[in-house]
């Protein structure tokens, strides 16, 4: 009798290690899942899925970089797409034959508080990397806008502007977003950035005319003189070219018609 009940003890003991090892493996498996349902809740939206957009955005051709490239197609707030890939806070989209890349900002319900305005120009105060969208800290910036850089506004989303630019003589403005602390009021006496005056001339270090095409806008780099020619401004070109022009020649706006 005694044999029997130490064995049904040992039984016992048995059969409660082993619930309590179903118990501790099901509440593992029940953190586990809430783990996957966190992650996917932070990452936001899903491979397959179909999202709203809640705010206009021109897609993109690739979510690794911002150039003078135009939007592949522009995205109008209520438009619906289905996710095809994800990249950092990009995602990929497609629209009837073509494909491109928004920020996942804009399928957000923030991205309804953009607020939309009367275009205006600011100069860029000190230097900025550009984000892609508002209140995003950018890790490995793609684009730095250089102080003296004038920017076109007509978005805002707190104490962000998103801002748009000319790029080799077009305008370009997809998703670059910068704190408006980074920015100044617009002046023509702040402006480093600008066009050339129709029949104006490039000169090199000695005032000899440069036969060579150049490309809207010019930056200012400096003022100096040079004897043959009086006041002249040293700058550089969108394709990386450089030379003196005079200063009258200088008109202090990339967005405007000479």
């Amino acid at each position: 009798m005694r044999t029997l009940s130490v064995l049904l003890l040992l039984c016992g003991i048995v059969i409660a290690s082993g619930c309590q090892q179903e118990k501790t493996l099901s509440k593992a498996v029940t953190t586990f899942e809430a783990v996957l349902d966190s992650i996917q809740e932070e990452n936001g939206l899903q491979i397959d899925q179909t999202y709203t957009a809640q705010a206009d955005i021109g897609a993109r051709y690739d979510p690794s970089e911002i150039s003078g490239a135009g939007p592949v197609f522009e995205v109008n707030r209520g438009d619906a797409f289905r996710i095809l890939a994800k990249q950092d806070e990009y995602v990929q989209v497609e629209s009837q034959d073509l494909r491109g890349w928004i920020p996942v900002f804009y399928f957000s319900k923030e991205a309804a508080n953009i607020q939309t305005g009367a275009p205006y120009e600011m100069i860029v105060a000190k230097e900025v990397p550009v984000a892609s969208s508002p209140g995003e800290k950018v890790k490995e910036p793609h684009l730095e806008l250089w102080a003296g850089k004038v920017v076109h506004i007509e978005k805002s989303y707190g104490d962000w502007v998103a801002v748009g630019i000319v790029q080799y003589d077009a305008e370009y403005g997809a998703d670059m977003w910068v704190p408006k602390s980074s920015l100044q009021v617009y002046g023509p006496a702040n402006a480093k950035e600008g066009k050339l005056a129709q029949h104006s001339h490039i000169y090199d270090e000695h005032g000899q005319i440069k036969e060579e095409e150049w490309i809207n806008p010019v930056f200012i780099q400096e003022e100096t003189q040079i004897e043959k020619i009086g006041p002249v401004y040293q700058i550089i070109g969108a394709g990386g070219q450089t030379g003196y022009i005079r200063v009258k020649d200088f008109i202090p706006n990339p967005f405007i018609d000479n």
